[in-house]
Order: structure tokens, then C-alpha cells, then sequence
């Protein structure tokens, strides 16, 4: 697996094959604009960055709405409901999303808060189920786009105990595994189906526990493009989350 914080290279028309995609960060647009952001609070960030987005996607024939998919990178991730808030008010419940929301401290801006956007331009179908997730926010459980279906982060929570499991590492793998299973199948998939994988952790030394046991729940691994990204916090005391596209089966 390779540590990187990129996920654009994983979607489909990343590199200019369809016009219908389009991929930027917080930072390209706080150069876009010069738009210095570090003396504001998160939520004035947040909203800066969404009006900016509102503005240059426009300008590239995108609405706000078309955003699928967003990676939120913050300094504290004891603010996110602060972010939540702002996020809340720009989308609507029931297309909110899919998100990954991570703590990281070396930031490339002097923001609180940084943001990668996956914009598509066409029908989307979003997945809310409800049930293989502890926190709650404004964000979907998955997306389906053509024939690919994209989830947000899946937490190792246990619908039979309702808890996080934060202890046993393996044990909240093979719930993340499952949960994600479950996830997929829901949506018209499996993990077989999967074509890029993405672990986010406290610690990378746990990396070969996650593909070991990943292996015993994915026959084709060795063909999937694998990230693994290491990161401070997630909102919660767990220490793994996962997250994949797949195509439809």
C-alpha cells in the first residue's frame, strides 16, 4: 500500500477521459482566488471554501450540488461539528456527500480545515441506510455514478452490540470488512467487485495485520489499487476506518 493523501486518481474520468468529472482541493482554490483564510474561525473557513467552490465551479458549467464526494482534513477534529454545521446548510439531506473526516496536524495551508472535492455532472444515486454507522452528520453512506458505486469511510461499528469496537485491532478489521460487505451488497456490489481500497490509520506499523486479513475477505487483492494514509484522530476513539469504490456487479 502506498501512503498518500490523493484519492482523485482513483475515480473514474480523473484524467480528463470524461468531462462530466471534475476534481479540485480548498488549496487550489484559496490560489484561485488568494484568499487567506488563517485568521478566521473553522466555520468561516468552511463557508469561505464552499462559496469559492460555488463560484469556480460555475464557472466550469458545475453546480454545488454536483460534489459526490469530499475528503475533510482538519487540525481539531474536536470542531467537526462546527463543520457539520456549515455543511449542513449548503446540501441537502438525502444528497448530502459521501465523506472521509480525518485529523491531520501538518496541513499544506495555514487553514484549519482543508477540503478535496469529487464533482460529477449527471444523475447520481445516493445510499442512506442507516445502519452501519456510529456518528451521524451531513454526509451519505454511498453514491452510485453510471456503473461505479463510492462509499464514505466505514468505522468498526457492531450493529449487534452497538458500539464501536475500539480495543481488539483484527476484531474492529473484520468489522470493518463486514460492515463494508454488507454496505456493498446493499448498494448491487461485493467486495470482489472493488478496484480501489483506501485504509486510513493511527498507526501504519498495523498495516500487514490489515492486509492479512483483508486477503482472507478479498480474492483479488493483489489488483486493486490499495492506499493506506496515516492520520491523528477520526471522530471517535477507533483507530481504523475504510473506505472503497467498486463497480456494480
Amino acid at each position: 500500500m502506498m501512503d498518500t493523501l490523493r484519492t482523485k486518481e482513483n475515480q473514474p474520468g480523473h484524467n480528463g477521459e470524461d468531462d462530466n468529472y471534475l476534481f479540485f482541493s480548498s488549496l487550489e482554490l484559496i490560489d484561485y482566488f488568494v484568499n487567506n483564510l488563517a485568521d478566521k474561525d473553522i466555520r468561516t473557513q468552511t463557508k469561505r471554501i464552499l462559496e469559492m467552490a460555488r463560484v469556480f465551479m460555475r464557472k466550469k458549467d458545475f453546480k454545488l450540488e454536483d460534489i459526490y464526494s469530499v475528503l475533510i482534513m482538519v487540525r481539531n477534529i474536536g470542531l467537526g461539528s462546527q463543520i457539520d454545521e456549515v455543511f449542513s446548510l449548503y446540501f441537502k439531506e438525502g444528497n448530502y456527500p459521501i465523506r472521509v473526516f480525518i485529523q491531520i496536524a501538518d496541513l499544506e495551508s495555514t487553514a484549519d480545515v482543508e477540503l478535496e472535492f469529487s464533482a460529477y455532472r449527471g444523475q447520481k444515486k445516493y445510499i442512506n441506510n442507516g445502519k452501519l454507522f456510529l456518528s451521524e452528520g451531513p454526509f451519505s453512506q454511498g453514491v452510485i455514478i453510471e456503473n461505479y458505486y463510492h462509499g464514505s469511510a466505514i468505522q468498526p461499528f457492531s450493529p449487534l452490540d452497538q458500539r464501536l469496537i475500539d480495543g481488539d485491532f483484527k476484531q474492529a478489521v473484520r468489522q470493518c470488512l463486514e460492515n463494508l460487505k454488507n454496505t456493498l451488497e446493499s448498494a448491487g456490489s461485493s467486495l470482489n467487485q472493488i478496484y480501489s481500497f483506501m485504509v486510513y490509520l493511527k498507526d501504519l506499523n498495523a498495516l500487514p495485520e490489515v492486509e492479512e486479513i483483508v486477503g482472507q475477505y478479498i480474492s483479488n487483492q493483489s489488483e486493486i489499487l490499495q492506499d493506506a494514509i496515516k492520520i491523528e484522530q477520526f471522530k471517535g476513539t477507533h483507530n481504523i476506518e475504510i473506505a472503497c469504490s467498486a463497480y456494480l456487479c
